[in-house]
């Protein structure tokens, strides 16, 4: 079964997302902040992350820093899901980011369809 990290501090955001990751039938696990993501990611097998940029604590880029710091962690494939104004795609791509989708136009079936893709590629 696929395996999705959530790092989100939104609760509605988390929902939704759990709540799609589920209708795909896979598991899922949510986390507010970089430092607990990275706590996930050293103790479980993750397919996709899909990350918000602007968290409370650090922002999504700290965490994606530290991704890429790891030979392990760096192949996973990662959907930016968020409100940042002006971030494009190109922007994060060295990061890992394989897909950008900004929260107030995404639907359902683009978050959905963009996980498995993500999670497809992987294979």
């Amino acid at each position: 079964m696929r395996r999705v990290l959530i790092v989100e501090d939104d609760p509605t955001w988390s929902m939704l997302i759990g709540r799609y990751v589920g209708q795909l039938g896979w598991e899922f696990e949510v986390v507010r902040s970089p430092q607990e993501a990275l706590d996930v990611l050293d103790e479980a097998e993750v397919d996709v992350i899909v990350l918000d940029l602007l968290l409370a604590v650090e922002t999504g880029v700290a965490l994606l820093n530290e991704i890429q710091a790891y030979d392990d962690l760096s192949d996973i494939p990662i959907l930016v899901l968020t409100n940042t104004p002006d971030v494009a795609l190109s922007d994060v791509s060295s990061y890992g980011v394989k897909c950008l989708l900004d929260k107030a136009t995404a639907t359902p079936d683009d978050i959905k369809f963009s996980l498995k893709e993500l999670a497809d590629g992987r294979k």
